[in-house]
Protein backbone atom coordinates (compact mmCIF):
# COMPACT_ATOMS: atom_id res chain seq x y z
CA UNK A 1 0.00 0.00 0.00
CA UNK A 2 1.32 3.42 -0.97
CA UNK A 3 0.56 6.51 1.09
CA UNK A 4 1.12 9.87 -0.56
CA UNK A 5 3.00 12.55 1.32
CA UNK A 6 2.26 16.24 1.46
CA UNK A 7 4.70 16.97 -1.38
CA UNK A 8 2.70 14.96 -3.91
CA UNK A 9 0.37 17.42 -5.67
CA UNK A 10 -3.39 17.08 -5.25
CA UNK A 11 -4.03 18.98 -8.45
CA UNK A 12 -2.24 19.82 -11.67
CA UNK A 13 -2.76 21.71 -14.90
CA UNK A 14 -3.36 18.40 -16.65
CA UNK A 15 -3.98 14.75 -15.77
CA UNK A 16 -3.23 11.73 -17.95
CA UNK A 17 -5.14 8.49 -17.52
CA UNK A 18 -2.86 5.53 -18.21
CA UNK A 19 0.94 5.46 -18.35
CA UNK A 20 1.35 3.84 -21.74
CA UNK A 21 3.98 5.29 -24.00
CA UNK A 22 1.60 7.70 -25.76
CA UNK A 23 0.50 9.29 -22.47
CA UNK A 24 4.13 9.56 -21.37
CA UNK A 25 5.06 11.19 -24.68
CA UNK A 26 2.20 13.70 -24.50
CA UNK A 27 2.93 14.47 -20.85
CA UNK A 28 6.59 15.07 -21.68
CA UNK A 29 5.85 17.54 -24.45
CA UNK A 30 3.43 19.52 -22.29
CA UNK A 31 5.65 19.41 -19.19
CA UNK A 32 8.46 20.94 -21.25
CA UNK A 33 5.98 23.58 -22.42
CA UNK A 34 5.38 24.59 -18.79
CA UNK A 35 2.34 22.52 -17.80
CA UNK A 36 2.24 20.77 -14.44
CA UNK A 37 1.11 17.23 -15.19
CA UNK A 38 0.33 14.02 -13.32
CA UNK A 39 0.09 10.62 -15.00
CA UNK A 40 -2.21 8.12 -13.24
CA UNK A 41 -1.76 4.39 -13.94
CA UNK A 42 -3.86 1.45 -12.72
CA UNK A 43 -1.04 -1.11 -12.88
CA UNK A 44 2.12 -1.29 -10.81
CA UNK A 45 4.28 -0.86 -13.91
CA UNK A 46 4.40 2.00 -16.39
CA UNK A 47 4.72 1.70 -20.15
CA UNK A 48 1.66 -0.32 -21.17
CA UNK A 49 2.90 -2.44 -24.06
CA UNK A 50 6.50 -1.53 -23.24
CA UNK A 51 6.61 -4.56 -20.99
CA UNK A 52 9.70 -6.68 -20.25
CA UNK A 53 9.38 -9.44 -17.67
CA UNK A 54 11.05 -12.64 -16.43
CA UNK A 55 8.17 -14.99 -17.18
CA UNK A 56 10.28 -18.14 -17.66
CA UNK A 57 13.47 -18.27 -15.56
CA UNK A 58 15.42 -15.64 -13.60
CA UNK A 59 17.51 -13.25 -15.77
CA UNK A 60 15.74 -14.30 -18.99
CA UNK A 61 13.98 -11.14 -20.18
CA UNK A 62 10.88 -11.42 -22.35
CA UNK A 63 9.16 -8.58 -24.21
CA UNK A 64 5.49 -9.46 -23.98
CA UNK A 65 4.19 -6.89 -26.48
CA UNK A 66 6.62 -4.43 -28.04
CA UNK A 67 9.65 -6.33 -29.33
CA UNK A 68 11.15 -4.08 -32.00
CA UNK A 69 10.88 -0.39 -32.77
CA UNK A 70 11.63 2.01 -35.59
CA UNK A 71 13.04 4.73 -33.36
CA UNK A 72 16.55 6.04 -33.78
CA UNK A 73 18.44 9.10 -32.49
CA UNK A 74 17.10 11.13 -35.44
CA UNK A 75 13.48 10.10 -34.75
CA UNK A 76 11.56 13.24 -33.89
CA UNK A 77 10.33 12.21 -30.44
CA UNK A 78 13.74 10.79 -29.43
CA UNK A 79 15.39 14.06 -30.46
CA UNK A 80 12.75 16.37 -28.95
CA UNK A 81 12.70 14.60 -25.57
CA UNK A 82 16.48 13.96 -25.47
CA UNK A 83 15.87 10.34 -24.55
CA UNK A 84 19.50 9.34 -24.88
CA UNK A 85 20.20 11.54 -21.84
CA UNK A 86 17.80 9.36 -19.89
CA UNK A 87 19.36 6.03 -20.75
CA UNK A 88 17.58 4.94 -23.93
CA UNK A 89 19.86 3.00 -26.26
CA UNK A 90 18.84 1.58 -29.63
CA UNK A 91 20.42 -1.35 -31.44
CA UNK A 92 19.77 -1.74 -35.19
CA UNK A 93 20.62 -5.23 -36.47
CA UNK A 94 22.27 -5.62 -39.85
CA UNK A 95 20.06 -8.64 -40.62
CA UNK A 96 16.44 -7.48 -40.59
CA UNK A 97 13.97 -10.05 -41.97
CA UNK A 98 13.95 -13.75 -42.80
CA UNK A 99 11.54 -16.03 -44.65
CA UNK A 100 12.80 -19.56 -43.85
CA UNK A 101 11.95 -22.28 -46.37
CA UNK A 102 10.72 -25.56 -44.98
CA UNK A 103 13.05 -27.56 -47.22
CA UNK A 104 16.03 -25.43 -46.09
CA UNK A 105 17.53 -22.00 -46.61
CA UNK A 106 15.35 -18.98 -47.19
CA UNK A 107 15.16 -15.31 -48.12
CA UNK A 108 16.94 -12.72 -45.98
CA UNK A 109 16.91 -8.92 -46.14
CA UNK A 110 19.26 -6.52 -44.45
CA UNK A 111 19.61 -3.01 -43.16
CA UNK A 112 21.52 -2.43 -46.40
CA UNK A 113 19.00 -2.09 -49.23
CA UNK A 114 21.69 -2.94 -51.79
CA UNK A 115 22.56 -6.19 -50.05
CA UNK A 116 18.85 -7.02 -49.76
CA UNK A 117 18.33 -6.51 -53.48
CA UNK A 118 21.14 -8.93 -54.26
CA UNK A 119 19.41 -11.52 -52.04
CA UNK A 120 16.15 -10.97 -53.90
CA UNK A 121 17.99 -11.26 -57.22
CA UNK A 122 18.82 -14.90 -56.39
CA UNK A 123 15.11 -15.66 -56.54
CA UNK A 124 13.89 -13.19 -59.14
CA UNK A 125 15.97 -10.69 -61.16
CA UNK A 126 12.75 -8.95 -62.14
CA UNK A 127 11.68 -8.50 -58.51
CA UNK A 128 15.15 -7.20 -57.63
CA UNK A 129 14.82 -4.41 -60.19
CA UNK A 130 11.26 -3.68 -59.09
CA UNK A 131 12.35 -3.57 -55.44
CA UNK A 132 15.13 -1.10 -56.26
CA UNK A 133 12.71 1.23 -58.05
CA UNK A 134 9.84 0.83 -55.59
CA UNK A 135 12.07 1.30 -52.54
CA UNK A 136 13.17 4.68 -53.94
CA UNK A 137 9.59 5.64 -54.79
CA UNK A 138 8.12 4.58 -51.46
CA UNK A 139 10.98 6.09 -49.46
CA UNK A 140 10.35 9.48 -51.04
CA UNK A 141 6.58 9.28 -50.53
CA UNK A 142 7.05 8.17 -46.93
CA UNK A 143 9.51 10.97 -46.18
CA UNK A 144 7.47 13.71 -47.87
CA UNK A 145 3.89 12.61 -47.16
CA UNK A 146 3.21 9.64 -44.89
CA UNK A 147 5.64 10.24 -42.04
CA UNK A 148 4.91 13.99 -41.76
CA UNK A 149 1.14 13.33 -41.85
CA UNK A 150 1.44 10.79 -39.04
CA UNK A 151 2.97 13.55 -36.89
CA UNK A 152 -0.03 15.84 -37.44
CA UNK A 153 -3.70 15.78 -36.45
CA UNK A 154 -5.52 14.16 -39.38
CA UNK A 155 -7.68 15.81 -41.98
CA UNK A 156 -10.92 14.25 -43.14
CA UNK A 157 -10.07 11.67 -45.77
CA UNK A 158 -12.04 13.51 -48.48
CA UNK A 159 -10.17 16.77 -47.89
CA UNK A 160 -6.82 14.99 -47.76
CA UNK A 161 -7.47 13.23 -51.09
CA UNK A 162 -8.55 16.50 -52.69
CA UNK A 163 -5.35 18.23 -51.54
CA UNK A 164 -3.21 15.31 -52.71
CA UNK A 165 -4.76 15.56 -56.18
CA UNK A 166 -3.30 19.06 -56.53
CA UNK A 167 0.33 17.93 -56.87
CA UNK A 168 2.18 15.35 -58.99
CA UNK A 169 3.67 13.72 -55.89
CA UNK A 170 0.27 13.64 -54.21
CA UNK A 171 -1.24 11.90 -57.24
CA UNK A 172 1.60 9.36 -57.16
CA UNK A 173 0.76 8.63 -53.54
CA UNK A 174 -2.95 8.23 -54.30
CA UNK A 175 -2.13 5.67 -56.99
CA UNK A 176 -0.55 3.43 -54.30
CA UNK A 177 -3.03 4.28 -51.52
CA UNK A 178 -6.24 3.23 -53.29
CA UNK A 179 -5.73 -0.51 -53.94
CA UNK A 180 -5.65 -3.12 -51.20
CA UNK A 181 -2.29 -3.99 -49.68
CA UNK A 182 -2.62 -7.57 -50.96
CA UNK A 183 -3.43 -6.54 -54.53
CA UNK A 184 -0.65 -3.97 -54.58
CA UNK A 185 2.03 -6.42 -53.46
CA UNK A 186 0.88 -9.03 -55.96
CA UNK A 187 0.89 -6.43 -58.71
CA UNK A 188 4.45 -5.35 -57.93
CA UNK A 189 6.23 -8.65 -57.30
CA UNK A 190 6.16 -12.07 -58.97
CA UNK A 191 8.04 -14.38 -56.59
CA UNK A 192 5.94 -15.68 -53.71
CA UNK A 193 8.72 -15.40 -51.13
CA UNK A 194 9.24 -11.73 -52.00
CA UNK A 195 5.51 -11.10 -51.78
CA UNK A 196 5.44 -12.85 -48.40
CA UNK A 197 8.36 -10.79 -47.15
CA UNK A 198 6.61 -7.49 -47.89
CA UNK A 199 3.20 -8.64 -46.67
CA UNK A 200 4.61 -9.90 -43.38
CA UNK A 201 6.00 -6.45 -42.71
CA UNK A 202 2.50 -5.09 -43.31
CA UNK A 203 0.78 -7.74 -41.18
CA UNK A 204 2.97 -7.19 -38.10
CA UNK A 205 1.63 -3.62 -37.96
CA UNK A 206 -1.89 -4.96 -37.24
CA UNK A 207 -3.19 -5.01 -40.82
CA UNK A 208 -3.59 -8.76 -41.34
CA UNK A 209 -7.43 -8.76 -41.11
CA UNK A 210 -7.77 -6.00 -43.76
CA UNK A 211 -5.01 -6.88 -46.24
CA UNK A 212 -7.51 -7.29 -49.08
CA UNK A 213 -9.57 -4.18 -48.32
CA UNK A 214 -9.24 -1.35 -50.89
CA UNK A 215 -7.66 1.76 -49.43
CA UNK A 216 -4.95 -0.06 -47.44
CA UNK A 217 -2.20 0.21 -50.05
CA UNK A 218 -0.67 3.16 -48.20
CA UNK A 219 0.66 0.85 -45.49
CA UNK A 220 2.78 -0.98 -48.10
CA UNK A 221 4.28 2.39 -49.01
CA UNK A 222 5.37 2.81 -45.41
CA UNK A 223 6.18 -0.80 -44.55
CA UNK A 224 8.54 -1.61 -47.41
CA UNK A 225 11.21 1.03 -46.67
CA UNK A 226 10.55 0.65 -42.93
CA UNK A 227 11.41 -3.04 -43.13
CA UNK A 228 15.11 -2.08 -43.25
CA UNK A 229 15.11 0.03 -40.09
CA UNK A 230 13.85 -2.25 -37.30
CA UNK A 231 15.68 -1.82 -33.99
CA UNK A 232 15.80 -3.15 -30.43
CA UNK A 233 15.84 -1.28 -27.15
CA UNK A 234 18.88 -2.43 -25.20
CA UNK A 235 17.72 -4.22 -22.07
CA UNK A 236 14.18 -4.74 -23.36
CA UNK A 237 11.36 -2.44 -24.40
CA UNK A 238 10.55 -1.48 -20.78
CA UNK A 239 13.78 0.53 -20.80
CA UNK A 240 12.06 2.96 -23.20
CA UNK A 241 9.25 3.51 -20.69
CA UNK A 242 11.81 4.20 -17.97
CA UNK A 243 13.55 6.77 -20.18
CA UNK A 244 10.26 8.55 -20.89
CA UNK A 245 9.43 8.56 -17.19
CA UNK A 246 12.86 9.90 -16.25
CA UNK A 247 12.50 12.68 -18.78
CA UNK A 248 9.08 13.55 -17.37
CA UNK A 249 10.35 13.68 -13.78
CA UNK A 250 13.20 15.93 -14.88
CA UNK A 251 10.66 18.47 -16.15
CA UNK A 252 8.38 18.52 -13.13
CA UNK A 253 5.92 15.77 -14.01
CA UNK A 254 4.63 13.16 -11.57
CA UNK A 255 3.48 9.56 -12.04
CA UNK A 256 1.15 7.65 -9.72
CA UNK A 257 0.82 3.86 -10.18
CA UNK A 258 -1.59 1.34 -8.61
CA UNK A 259 -4.23 4.03 -9.05
CA UNK A 260 -7.35 2.90 -10.89
CA UNK A 261 -9.52 5.72 -12.22
CA UNK A 262 -13.18 5.09 -11.44
CA UNK A 263 -14.62 8.17 -13.06
CA UNK A 264 -13.74 11.42 -14.74
CA UNK A 265 -15.04 14.34 -12.73
CA UNK A 266 -17.17 16.72 -14.79
CA UNK A 267 -18.52 20.03 -13.55
CA UNK A 268 -20.64 22.37 -15.66
CA UNK A 269 -19.84 20.33 -18.75
CA UNK A 270 -16.09 20.42 -18.24
CA UNK A 271 -13.60 17.71 -17.18
CA UNK A 272 -12.02 18.87 -13.91
CA UNK A 273 -10.27 15.80 -12.53
CA UNK A 274 -10.52 12.10 -11.72
CA UNK A 275 -11.74 9.99 -8.84
CA UNK A 276 -9.70 6.89 -7.99
CA UNK A 277 -10.96 3.53 -6.78
CA UNK A 278 -9.79 4.32 -3.24
CA UNK A 279 -11.87 7.50 -3.20
CA UNK A 280 -8.99 9.94 -3.76
CA UNK A 281 -9.67 12.84 -6.08
CA UNK A 282 -7.07 14.64 -8.16
CA UNK A 283 -8.11 17.92 -9.74
CA UNK A 284 -7.18 19.22 -13.18
CA UNK A 285 -7.03 22.97 -13.62
CA UNK A 286 -7.15 22.75 -17.43
CA UNK A 287 -7.46 19.29 -18.98
CA UNK A 288 -7.79 15.54 -18.56
CA UNK A 289 -6.27 13.36 -21.28
CA UNK A 290 -6.96 9.63 -21.52
CA UNK A 291 -4.78 7.07 -23.28
CA UNK A 292 -7.52 4.46 -22.90
CA UNK A 293 -9.57 3.64 -26.02
CA UNK A 294 -12.61 5.85 -26.55
CA UNK A 295 -15.13 3.09 -25.67
CA UNK A 296 -13.48 2.76 -22.25
CA UNK A 297 -12.85 6.46 -21.65
CA UNK A 298 -16.29 7.67 -22.68
CA UNK A 299 -18.20 4.42 -22.15
CA UNK A 300 -17.00 3.61 -18.61
CA UNK A 301 -15.48 6.72 -17.04
CA UNK A 302 -18.11 9.25 -18.16
CA UNK A 303 -21.79 9.23 -17.26
CA UNK A 304 -23.80 8.08 -20.30
CA UNK A 305 -26.13 11.07 -20.12
CA UNK A 306 -23.24 13.39 -20.98
CA UNK A 307 -22.81 11.87 -24.46
CA UNK A 308 -24.96 12.19 -27.56
CA UNK A 309 -26.93 8.93 -27.99
CA UNK A 310 -25.57 8.39 -31.50
CA UNK A 311 -21.98 8.59 -30.21
CA UNK A 312 -22.78 6.19 -27.37
CA UNK A 313 -24.23 3.71 -29.87
CA UNK A 314 -21.23 4.04 -32.18
CA UNK A 315 -18.79 3.40 -29.34
CA UNK A 316 -20.80 0.36 -28.24
CA UNK A 317 -20.28 -1.03 -31.77
CA UNK A 318 -16.62 -0.03 -31.92
CA UNK A 319 -14.57 -2.19 -34.25
CA UNK A 320 -11.72 -3.78 -32.28
CA UNK A 321 -8.87 -5.37 -34.18
CA UNK A 322 -9.93 -8.78 -35.41
CA UNK A 323 -6.53 -10.36 -34.70
CA UNK A 324 -4.55 -10.61 -31.49
CA UNK A 325 -1.29 -12.29 -30.54
CA UNK A 326 -0.79 -15.68 -28.93
CA UNK A 327 2.76 -15.78 -27.59
CA UNK A 328 5.17 -18.49 -26.51
CA UNK A 329 8.30 -17.10 -24.79
CA UNK A 330 11.36 -19.30 -24.45
CA UNK A 331 14.48 -19.53 -22.32
CA UNK A 332 17.08 -21.34 -24.44
CA UNK A 333 20.54 -22.83 -24.02
CA UNK A 334 21.42 -21.32 -27.41
CA UNK A 335 19.59 -20.12 -30.54
CA UNK A 336 18.13 -22.73 -32.91
CA UNK A 337 19.19 -23.06 -36.54
CA UNK A 338 16.92 -23.27 -39.54
CA UNK A 339 17.10 -26.35 -41.72
CA UNK A 340 20.05 -26.35 -44.09
CA UNK A 341 22.00 -23.61 -42.28
CA UNK A 342 24.79 -23.30 -39.75
CA UNK A 343 24.74 -20.97 -36.70
CA UNK A 344 26.56 -18.19 -38.58
CA UNK A 345 24.07 -18.07 -41.46
CA UNK A 346 22.26 -14.69 -41.70
CA UNK A 347 18.91 -16.49 -41.70
CA UNK A 348 19.49 -17.34 -38.02
CA UNK A 349 20.36 -13.76 -37.06
CA UNK A 350 17.41 -11.79 -38.44
CA UNK A 351 15.50 -9.39 -36.23
CA UNK A 352 12.19 -10.79 -37.51
CA UNK A 353 11.64 -14.35 -38.74
CA UNK A 354 8.45 -15.57 -40.44
CA UNK A 355 8.45 -19.41 -40.57
CA UNK A 356 5.30 -20.79 -42.17
CA UNK A 357 4.67 -17.65 -44.23
CA UNK A 358 6.52 -18.58 -47.41
CA UNK A 359 3.83 -17.35 -49.80
CA UNK A 360 1.20 -14.65 -50.07
CA UNK A 361 -1.40 -17.45 -50.13
CA UNK A 362 -0.28 -18.58 -46.66
CA UNK A 363 -0.83 -15.07 -45.33
CA UNK A 364 -4.18 -14.80 -47.10
CA UNK A 365 -5.23 -18.13 -45.57
CA UNK A 366 -4.38 -16.85 -42.11
CA UNK A 367 -6.49 -13.75 -42.84
CA UNK A 368 -9.44 -16.00 -43.65
CA UNK A 369 -8.99 -18.00 -40.45
CA UNK A 370 -9.03 -14.78 -38.45
CA UNK A 371 -12.23 -13.63 -40.10
CA UNK A 372 -13.89 -17.00 -39.53
CA UNK A 373 -12.86 -17.00 -35.86
CA UNK A 374 -10.77 -20.16 -36.27
CA UNK A 375 -7.40 -20.98 -34.78
CA UNK A 376 -4.71 -21.45 -37.43
CA UNK A 377 -4.16 -24.99 -38.64
CA UNK A 378 -0.38 -24.96 -38.69
CA UNK A 379 -0.16 -21.44 -40.01
CA UNK A 380 2.73 -19.03 -39.85
CA UNK A 381 4.63 -17.45 -37.00
CA UNK A 382 6.42 -14.23 -36.17
CA UNK A 383 9.60 -15.29 -34.39
CA UNK A 384 12.37 -13.27 -32.75
CA UNK A 385 15.55 -14.04 -30.84
CA UNK A 386 16.45 -10.71 -29.19
CA UNK A 387 19.66 -12.01 -27.62
CA UNK A 388 21.24 -12.44 -31.05
CA UNK A 389 21.67 -8.66 -30.95
CA UNK A 390 21.25 -7.81 -27.26
CA UNK A 391 22.91 -10.45 -25.04
CA UNK A 392 21.88 -8.49 -21.93
CA UNK A 393 18.40 -10.01 -22.20
CA UNK A 394 19.60 -13.46 -21.00
CA UNK A 395 22.33 -14.96 -18.77
CA UNK A 396 25.72 -15.13 -20.45
CA UNK A 397 25.85 -17.79 -23.16
CA UNK A 398 22.07 -18.30 -23.22
CA UNK A 399 19.23 -16.93 -25.33
CA UNK A 400 15.66 -15.76 -25.19
CA UNK A 401 13.14 -16.09 -28.00
CA UNK A 402 9.45 -15.79 -28.75
CA UNK A 403 7.00 -17.19 -31.27
CA UNK A 404 3.88 -15.13 -31.88
CA UNK A 405 0.90 -16.27 -33.88
CA UNK A 406 -2.04 -14.20 -35.06
CA UNK A 407 -5.29 -15.62 -33.64
CA UNK A 408 -8.90 -14.38 -33.67
CA UNK A 409 -10.07 -11.91 -31.04
CA UNK A 410 -13.35 -11.81 -29.16
CA UNK A 411 -15.06 -12.85 -25.93
CA UNK A 412 -15.51 -16.47 -27.02
CA UNK A 413 -11.79 -16.85 -27.68
CA UNK A 414 -10.95 -15.35 -24.29
CA UNK A 415 -12.99 -18.10 -22.63
CA UNK A 416 -11.07 -20.74 -24.56
CA UNK A 417 -7.71 -19.35 -23.41
CA UNK A 418 -8.78 -19.86 -19.79
CA UNK A 419 -8.88 -23.62 -20.33
CA UNK A 420 -6.66 -26.38 -21.76
CA UNK A 421 -6.49 -24.68 -25.17
CA UNK A 422 -3.74 -22.48 -23.73
CA UNK A 423 -1.12 -25.23 -23.42
CA UNK A 424 -2.40 -27.24 -26.37
CA UNK A 425 -1.95 -24.32 -28.72
CA UNK A 426 1.46 -23.51 -27.28
CA UNK A 427 2.62 -26.99 -28.28
CA UNK A 428 1.17 -26.48 -31.76
CA UNK A 429 3.15 -23.25 -32.09
CA UNK A 430 6.38 -24.93 -30.96
CA UNK A 431 5.77 -27.84 -33.32
CA UNK A 432 5.31 -25.41 -36.17
CA UNK A 433 8.59 -23.64 -35.44
CA UNK A 434 10.30 -27.03 -35.16
CA UNK A 435 9.14 -27.82 -38.71
CA UNK A 436 11.62 -25.17 -39.79
CA UNK A 437 14.22 -25.35 -36.99
CA UNK A 438 14.53 -29.06 -36.08
CA UNK A 439 17.03 -28.49 -33.26
CA UNK A 440 14.68 -26.19 -31.31
CA UNK A 441 13.24 -28.76 -28.83
CA UNK A 442 16.65 -29.76 -27.49
CA UNK A 443 17.52 -26.16 -26.66
CA UNK A 444 14.44 -25.26 -24.57
CA UNK A 445 15.07 -24.77 -20.85
CA UNK A 446 11.59 -23.43 -20.15
CA UNK A 447 8.77 -21.66 -21.91
CA UNK A 448 5.99 -19.35 -20.84
CA UNK A 449 2.64 -18.85 -22.56
CA UNK A 450 1.09 -15.40 -22.96
CA UNK A 451 -2.41 -15.55 -24.40
CA UNK A 452 -4.70 -12.67 -25.42
CA UNK A 453 -6.49 -13.29 -22.10
CA UNK A 454 -3.21 -12.70 -20.25
CA UNK A 455 -2.73 -9.52 -22.27
CA UNK A 456 -6.13 -8.14 -21.27
CA UNK A 457 -5.59 -9.06 -17.62
CA UNK A 458 -2.17 -7.39 -17.61
CA UNK A 459 -3.27 -4.33 -19.59
CA UNK A 460 -7.08 -3.94 -19.34
CA UNK A 461 -7.14 -1.23 -22.01
CA UNK A 462 -6.19 -3.93 -24.55
CA UNK A 463 -9.72 -5.28 -24.87
CA UNK A 464 -9.64 -8.99 -25.87
CA UNK A 465 -5.87 -8.54 -26.16
CA UNK A 466 -6.12 -5.82 -28.83
CA UNK A 467 -2.68 -4.18 -28.70
CA UNK A 468 -3.69 -1.63 -31.35
CA UNK A 469 -6.87 -0.36 -29.61
CA UNK A 470 -8.93 -0.85 -32.74
CA UNK A 471 -9.13 -2.16 -36.29
CA UNK A 472 -7.16 -0.66 -39.17
CA UNK A 473 -10.10 -0.94 -41.53
CA UNK A 474 -10.22 2.28 -43.61
CA UNK A 475 -13.49 3.15 -41.88
CA UNK A 476 -11.51 3.35 -38.61
CA UNK A 477 -8.51 5.35 -39.79
CA UNK A 478 -7.41 8.91 -40.54
CA UNK A 479 -9.94 11.31 -38.94
CA UNK A 480 -12.44 8.48 -38.36
CA UNK A 481 -10.19 6.86 -35.74
CA UNK A 482 -11.88 6.22 -33.36
CA UNK A 483 -14.93 8.17 -34.59
CA UNK A 484 -15.48 11.20 -36.80
CA UNK A 485 -16.49 13.23 -33.72
CA UNK A 486 -13.28 12.26 -31.90
CA UNK A 487 -10.77 12.13 -34.74
CA UNK A 488 -8.65 15.12 -33.68
CA UNK A 489 -8.05 14.07 -30.05
CA UNK A 490 -10.77 16.31 -28.59
CA UNK A 491 -14.01 14.90 -27.16
CA UNK A 492 -17.45 16.55 -26.90
CA UNK A 493 -16.69 17.20 -23.21
CA UNK A 494 -14.72 20.39 -22.77
CA UNK A 495 -11.25 19.78 -21.38
CA UNK A 496 -11.30 16.02 -22.07
CA UNK A 497 -8.92 14.62 -24.68
CA UNK A 498 -7.75 11.28 -26.07
CA UNK A 499 -4.12 10.37 -26.78
CA UNK A 500 -3.87 6.57 -27.01
CA UNK A 501 -3.43 4.04 -29.79
CA UNK A 502 -7.16 4.19 -30.47
CA UNK A 503 -6.54 7.59 -32.07
CA UNK A 504 -4.69 8.41 -35.30
CA UNK A 505 -2.35 6.97 -36.45
CA UNK A 506 -2.93 3.91 -34.26
CA UNK A 507 -0.90 1.38 -32.31
CA UNK A 508 2.69 0.16 -32.36
CA UNK A 509 5.46 1.95 -30.49
CA UNK A 510 5.47 5.23 -32.39
CA UNK A 511 4.42 7.86 -29.82
CA UNK A 512 2.67 9.71 -32.63
CA UNK A 513 -0.82 9.79 -31.07
CA UNK A 514 0.70 11.29 -27.91
CA UNK A 515 2.73 13.79 -29.93
CA UNK A 516 -0.35 14.93 -31.86
CA UNK A 517 -2.61 15.14 -28.82
CA UNK A 518 0.00 17.31 -27.07
CA UNK A 519 -0.10 19.68 -30.04
CA UNK A 520 -3.89 20.05 -29.82
CA UNK A 521 -3.86 20.55 -26.04
CA UNK A 522 -1.04 23.10 -26.25
CA UNK A 523 -2.93 25.05 -28.90
CA UNK A 524 -6.17 25.00 -26.87
CA UNK A 525 -4.50 26.32 -23.70
CA UNK A 526 -1.86 28.60 -25.14
CA UNK A 527 1.23 26.57 -24.29
CA UNK A 528 4.26 27.25 -26.49
CA UNK A 529 4.71 24.78 -29.34
CA UNK A 530 8.43 24.60 -28.62
CA UNK A 531 8.89 21.45 -30.74
CA UNK A 532 7.40 23.16 -33.84
CA UNK A 533 4.81 20.60 -34.92
CA UNK A 534 3.24 21.04 -38.34
CA UNK A 535 -0.34 20.97 -39.53
CA UNK A 536 -1.46 18.54 -42.23
CA UNK A 537 -2.54 21.48 -44.41
CA UNK A 538 1.02 22.83 -44.39
CA UNK A 539 2.54 19.46 -45.21
CA UNK A 540 0.30 18.93 -48.23
CA UNK A 541 0.61 22.53 -49.44
CA UNK A 542 4.39 22.07 -49.67
CA UNK A 543 3.84 19.38 -52.28
CA UNK A 544 2.32 21.99 -54.61
CA UNK A 545 5.39 24.25 -54.56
Amino acid sequence: MVYLGSAFPKEADGLFIGAGHNALVAANYLARAGARVIVVEEQAQIGGGLCTEEITLPLFLHNLHVFFVRWSPDYRIWRDLELERYGLEILTPEVQNAIPFREGGGLVTFRSVERSIEEIRRLSPRDAETYLHIHREFSELTARILNPLRFAPPLHEEEMAERLERSPMGRRFLRWWRPSALDLVRELFEHEAVRALVLNNVAVRGYLPVLDVPGTGYIVVQALPGSHTGSLVRGGSAAAARALAASLYAHGGRILTRARVEQILIEEGRAVGVELANGWRIRARQFVCSSLPAPLTLGRLVEPARLDPSLREALARYRWNEEVLFGVHLALTSPPCYRGTDPAHPLNHALNHFPGYETSMAIEECMRWIREGKLPEGGGLHVGIPTQWDPSQAPSGHATAFAWQFVPSGAEMQERWAGPERLQHAHRVLDRWTDYAPDLPGKILAFGVHTPLDTEQLIPSMVWGDRHHGSYHPSNFWSSRPHRALGRYRTPIEGLYLCGSGTFPGGSFTGQPGHNAAMIIAMDFGYPLWWRPRRAEEILAELEE
